[in-house]
């Protein structure tokens, strides 16, 4: 998915949106033309996982918040689940005792991020968030700005963002409610590790292999002309 740069992953309500190609013109440089990496994408298929009501149990803590409890709320895409997003969910937590994590939709994390992000689909990001430890519950498909509908919902008391967010990018604040109703926190992580991080060490390493590949077959090549010289000779 991050070196072929398709969409054919993301879940669309318009399953047509999910075939269009990344224009190169409007995505990061992710969707730039690489030296010595070709996009093939023909012959390949792509298997949209689909959660089920049993498997999002048995990845859920089945814990219901009480009324003793303090709740923290988070969101954001989590997509490609590292140490970074558990260590901010670990810190998140310690700011209440019940943690509910927004999760948004493909479509959101898409328009937002530009490519063909994000890299996992809506489904296996939420599982990811559901396997760590610290949260106690998933809202799928959240909207991008926190509002005070959602958190009159969830009966949410602290909501908190990290400090390596790349929400910072973008032109309107999605925080500005809590921020007015003072229920805003800012979580340091202590880990700058982000999606964009792993991809470019991906795509590096590909390339890097193609490299290596590309000189030893360039080698291999030397050696068979100078052994066919011989033979001749």
């Amino acid at each position: 998915r991050m070196l072929l740069l398709t969409k054919s992953h993301h879940m669309f309500e318009d399953e047509t949106e999910g075939k269009k190609e990344v224009d190169p013109s409007k995505s990061d440089e992710f969707a730039a033309p690489r030296p010595g990496l070709q996009r093939r994408n023909s012959g390949t298929n792509f298997c949209k996982f689909l959660t089920t009501s049993r498997r999002i149990v048995q990845f859920s803590s089945n814990r219901q918040p009480t009324e003793e409890d303090k709740i923290v709320y988070v969101d954001g895409d989590f997509d490609l689940f590292h140490p970074g997003h558990s260590n901010f969910l670990r810190e998140a937590k310690k700011h209440g005792t019940f943690l509910i994590c927004g999760v948004h939709h493909d479509k959101v994390v898409n328009a937002k991020k530009g490519s063909n992000f994000p890299i996992m689909n809506i489904n296996e990001r939420v599982l990811s968030v559901l396997s760590c430890r610290y949260v106690d519950e998933v809202i799928i498909g959240v909207p991008f700005e926190v509002d005070k509908d959602l958190l009159a919902m969830a009966n949410v008391s602290v909501v908190c963002a990290g400090r390596h967010t790349t929400r910072g990018d973008y032109q309107t604040d999605p925080y500005k409610v809590p921020r007015e109703m003072g229920l805003f926190q800012e979580v340091d992580s202590g880990n700058e590790l982000t999606a964009y991080s792993i991809i470019k060490r991906v795509i590096q390493n590909r390339l890097d292999y193609e490299e290596r590949n590309r000189k030893k077959a360039e080698k291999d090549k030397g050696w068979a002309d100078a052994a066919y010289q011989t033979k001749e000779l």
